[in-house]
């Protein structure tokens, strides 16, 4: 199949293949000199790192853990909140939302002197903001070090941002998006409304934000960022980093509106995903950490919006979606490279077996009202656990998180099907 672009005209210059009035297939014209750009960036990074962790600095967490309910510990001049880190497949969190950093420590599943992924590291926003390229990857490190022994970055997740006035999403947008993902949902303002496929989908009200994917893979966001500062207090922060925009028409003034609503198009790599397209890219070098991702952020970007687009018809790309995807850098051009994800192995010949072994195990598990930890205790004597660990092994999804898909999977059965009657 031939994915298409309408054609581009600088109206000013002529010139072809740039611009922003877009003609179609039929003569249709489309004109997108009002879309301005006011950021791009990265929104937020996770970064993996496996090593052994440092007991002394253990012991004063889990003292301090076990101490109080409302825990606070001071680890290098800052103080971070500790608290219970199970649900994210770690025994601690330490937490300082003013600062910028979310720290998991030790990994649930793996004992603590042992070599382990026991630190992960969220970020965010105005933390990656205030900090260059260089900064961000070797303060991620710092962090790292300061926790373990023997420190190896082993992944990274990424979400890369852009908002932009001038253009609002249809009320029919889920029915044009093409996606690989099966797992879409749309959020109206008024609730939430999850499918999946595409086919026959339809929403009542005016669109607030559009998911298309899943968390733990290559996920596509577009939302109201106006109406999400304000749920998450971030306001001032944002207006003042849209208020820096300008275009050629507006310098040396600001080209952003304060009466139109900002949209948000957001692309979340899980680290997984990050693994595999530079496993499966030709050329491309291992990317483990931010320093790593740089060079490559903008070539993931066009990726990820080749893979998932907005159509205006059957392999025509929506104009929109063209220049949100050929116009955007984030600090680097896309290097000469085919980005693709690597193949999957054959693996050993039963995966079909073991998927449906495993959902079949957890339907009955969910019957039973078993909680997520019984489940784990008999997953693992049902004599499945070995090829389970390898199916998913072979998908780069650790331990942790497959604690996490047995949760969720108990939770899916128990409210949207049978096993709840």
């Amino acid at each position: 199949m031939t994915i298409r672009d309408f054609e581009r005209i600088d109206v000013r210059t002529g010139e072809i293949g740039k611009g922003d009035l877009f003609i179609g297939p039929e003569g249709e014209q489309l004109d997108l000199s009002k879309v301005n750009v006011v950021w791009t960036g990265v929104d937020t990074v996770r970064q993996l790192f496996e090593g052994r962790l440092k007991p002394d600095i253990m012991a004063v967490i889990a003292t301090a853990f076990e101490g109080s309910f409302n825990a606070v510990v001071t680890i290098r001049d800052i103080e971070f909140s500790v608290h219970s880190g199970r649900r994210g497949g770690f025994k601690y969190i330490l937490q300082n939302r003013e600062y910028g950093l979310t720290i998991l420590l030790q990994n649930f599943y793996a004992e603590s002197d042992s070599q382990g992924t026991h630190v992960k590291i969220e970020t965010s926003p105005r933390w990656l903001y205030e900090r260059s390229s260089d900064q961000i990857n070797d303060e991620l490190t710092e962090w790292g070090l300061f926790f373990l022994k023997g420190i190896k970055p082993v992944g990274i997740a990424l979400h890369l941002a852009v908002d932009f006035q001038g253009w609002e999403p249809p009320q029919d947008l889920p029915q044009h998006f093409v996606t690989r993902a099966r797992t879409v949902s749309v959020h109206n303002g008024l609730s939430d409304i999850s499918f999946d496929g595409i086919t026959g989908s339809t929403i009542n009200g005016k669109g607030e934000t559009y998911t298309f994917g899943k968390a733990n893979s290559l996920q596509t966001c577009l939302y109201d960022k106006t109406k999400e500062i304000d749920v998450s207090d971030k306001r001032a922060f944002m207006e003042g980093i849209w208020e820096c925009a300008v275009n050629e028409n507006s310098f040396p003034d600001t080209c952003y509106n304060p009466d139109l609503p900002v949209w948000r198009l957001e692309v979340r790599f899980h680290h997984r995903i990050v693994n595999e397209i530079s496993q499966g890219t030709p050329g491309m070098k291992s990317i483990y950490t931010f320093a790593d991702a740089v060079k490559h952020l903008t070539g993931l970007w066009q990726y990820a919006l080749n893979g998932n687009r907005y159509e205006h018809k059957r392999e025509w790309v929506h104009p929109i979606w063209t220049k949100l995807r050929d116009d955007i850098s984030f600090g680097h051009p896309a290097p000469s490279l085919t980005y693709k994800r690597v193949k999957k192995e054959p693996g050993c010949g039963n995966e079909k077996n073991v998927s449906l072994a495993f959902g079949n195990l957890l339907s009955i598990y969910a019957r039973n009202r078993f909680n997520t930890r019984q489940a784990w205790d008999c997953l693992k004597k049902s004599g499945l656990w070995e090829d389970l660990c390898n199916y998913y092994r072979r998908r780069d999804i650790k331990e942790n998180e497959l604690y996490q898909l047995v949760e969720d999977g108990l939770v899916k059965r128990r409210l949207l099907s049978k096993v709840a009657a």
